[in-house]
C-alpha cells in the first residue's frame, strides 16, 4: 500500500470519526465544529483518492465531488443558522 493511500485512508477514518459527532435530539439535527471538520476531512480524502481522475476531468468523479461539496456546504450553512437563531 502506498503512503498516500494510507494517509488518505487515515484522513477518511478521522473524518468519519469527527462526523459521528452529529447528534439528533429534541432540538433537531445539529453539530459542533468537529462535525464540520469531519465532513471537510472526508471531502479532502475523496479528492486525494481520486486526484488523478479529477485532474483528467473525469465526469463521474467531478459529479460525486460536486455532491459531496454541496452537502458539506449545506451542513455548514445549517450549523451557522442554528448558532445565529439559537
Amino acid at each position: 500500500m502506498e503512503k498516500k493511500q494510507l494517509l488518505y485512508g487515515l484522513l477518511f477514518a478521522l473524518g468519519l470519526f469527527f462526523a459521528a459527532s452529529y447528534s439528533i435530539d429534541n432540538r433537531g439535527f445539529h453539530s459542533g465544529i468537529y462535525g464540520i471538520i469531519g465532513c471537510l476531512l472526508m471531502v479532502a480524502a475523496y479528492c486525494g483518492f481520486n486526484w488523478d481522475k479529477l485532474k483528467a476531468h473525469d465526469h463521474h468523479a467531478r459529479v460525486i465531488l460536486g455532491w459531496l461539496v454541496g452537502i458539506t456546504t449545506l451542513i455548514i450553512i445549517l450549523d451557522i443558522a442554528e448558532v445565529i437563531l439559537a
